[in-house]
């Protein structure tokens, strides 16, 4: 063990569950651990196994993906009635404000009081570590798993917070209290520009799940070789529920590719209507190993769907349905690196035509090598250990 610091840190990680937001924090944490500082994260009891496995402590505080989705959906009607691109916050400040934030709050107080954390480090939509962190005078810092939030967002996201921030003694919060004193974003110069932050910072994307001892199926070895693999995706959670799966599986069966089609755990591969016969479908297979043998990326925008298929220089074909999807959607698309598919445009005779071009195209297979390139030439996450160790006085 190496300590960095004059002397080890209590370091508090906090997220809202699922791997989408678990995931962009492991780099950050583990070297922060590795620096010698003690870490404790707090998350949904559903996400703890996962942490551990992880090789971090883990406290369980905040709701679960499913109790979220069940309080948010008397509001989704309304919600999806809007234009797609403002969605996203009322999607945000309800979702991660109005309806997780005050649980966590409640749920994380008396980790707050216990563990007395030196540095707190949070993604991007777990909201209440922000005003208890900037209430007990604690420094925080945000971890990014998508591109740049726009003002109106974070402004809704505080009008959602704005108890919590009073209950914690800061009457006044702005952009400077929510986001912290370091905002570490995952996207290339390519998508678009950061945030607007005086401390934002970029971090290299990325990570291996320590915890999936998965072993590449056989079927899938024998993938990707005689001819293209499309990895074709909408997530695990409420995007899978609203993609496009019938026109891709027509799409796809008109072309020499072969496919996999993870569809999550809340569809079921039987029920999935006429499959063609180079597609297999799945509930899930880890994404690494399908990343490692495609030659192309259908999705739904998602950022660790989006950032994975980058690193690893895939073409994309984006169908982005909510939140920051369409944003994503848009980021690589400005890139050149991909097609962002809009609601007139997913057909199957529209969605073949995107793939032909994404698999043949070399101007886009140059534009995703380039951007691979650059994402390879951001700073790590270990790059930033020392600035979070800076902020502790």
């Amino acid at each position: 063990m190496v300590v960095s610091a004059d002397r080890p840190l209590r370091v508090l990680v906090t997220s809202t569950p699922g791997a989408g937001h678990i995931g962009p924090l492991v780099p950050l944490a583990a070297a922060l651990q590795a620096a010698g500082h003690q870490v404790l994260w707090a998350t949904a009891t559903e996400s703890c196994a996962r942490v551990r496995a992880l090789g971090f402590e883990a406290v369980a505080a905040g709701m679960g993906v499913g109790e979220r989705t069940a309080a948010l959906a008397p509001q989704m009607p309304e919600i999806m009635a809007l234009d797609p691109r403002d969605r996203r916050s009322r999607l945000f400040a309800g979702f991660f404000g109005e309806i997780a934030a005050p649980r966590m709050h409640r749920e994380l107080g008396p980790v707050f009081d216990s563990f007395r954390p030196d540095v707190v480090i949070h993604e991007m939509s777990e909201l209440a570590a922000a005003p208890m962190a900037t209430g007990r005078g604690v420094p925080h810092v945000t971890v990014a798993f998508s591109g740049a939030i726009g003002d109106a967002v974070w402004a809704a996201a505080q009008r959602s917070m704005h108890a919590i921030w009073l209950a914690e003694g800061v009457g006044n919060a702005g952009m400077p209290e929510l986001l912290g004193a370091l905002y570490l974003h995952p996207f290339p110069a390519s998508f678009g520009p950061p945030p607007n932050h005086p401390n934002a910072r970029l971090v290299r994307p990325g990570w291996v799940d320590a915890a999936d001892t998965t072993i590449e199926p056989d079927w899938l070895r024998s993938l990707g070789v005689a001819r293209p693999l499309v990895y074709l995706t909408a997530g695990t959670e409420v995007a899978a529920q609203a993609a496009p799966w019938a026109a891709a599986f027509e799409a796809l069966a008109g072309l020499e590719v072969d496919a996999v089609a993870t569809i999550g755990p809340s569809l079921d591969p039987v029920t999935m209507g006429a499959v063609p016969p180079n597609v297999r479908v799945e509930r899930f297979v880890p994404q690494h190993l399908l990343l490692a043998r495609a030659s192309v990326v259908a999705s739904h925008g998602g950022a660790g769907t989006v950032l994975g298929a980058a690193l690893q220089g895939l073409p994309q074909l984006l169908f982005p349905i909510i939140a920051d999807q369409w944003d994503n959607a848009d980021a690589v698309s400005r890139a050149g690196a991909g097609v962002a598919c809009e609601l007139a445009c997913r057909d199957a005779a529209s969605l073949a035509t995107a793939l032909q071009r994404l698999l043949h195209d070399a101007v886009v297979h140059d534009a995703a090598r380039a951007v691979a390139t650059e994402i390879a030439a951001m700073p790590s996450a270990a790059d930033h250990v020392q600035a979070i160790e800076a902020l502790v006085g």
